[in-house]
């Protein structure tokens, strides 16, 4: 795998591959998340958006490995008591 993608067709490739692989096996080895993950941490925002919409769209059961779902809650809760204290 690429450092980076280099094209929105590498992205979707890659969607397409992890979709393929849930549906097969109905997890994702630890090594391949992790090489995605990198390479998301070198992304243009657009490529980012793209993997994260491709993969709601085609393959939703696989986000979980991707978005860490404790981080967003707590973000959530940090916002929501933002808007708390401006009220």
């Amino acid at each position: 795998m690429a450092d980076s993608f280099s094209t929105m067709e590498e992205v979707d490739h890659s969607v397409a591959t992890i979709k393929q692989i849930v549906e097969r096996t109905k997890k994702l080895p630890p090594v391949l998340v992790a090489a995605y993950s990198k390479t998301l941490e070198l992304a243009s925002s657009a490529v980012v958006r793209r993997f994260f919409e491709g993969l709601a769209n085609q393959c939703p059961e696989a986000l979980e490995y991707f978005i860490d779902v404790d981080t967003l809650k707590k973000a959530e809760d940090e916002r929501q008591t933002k808007l708390e204290t401006i009220s």
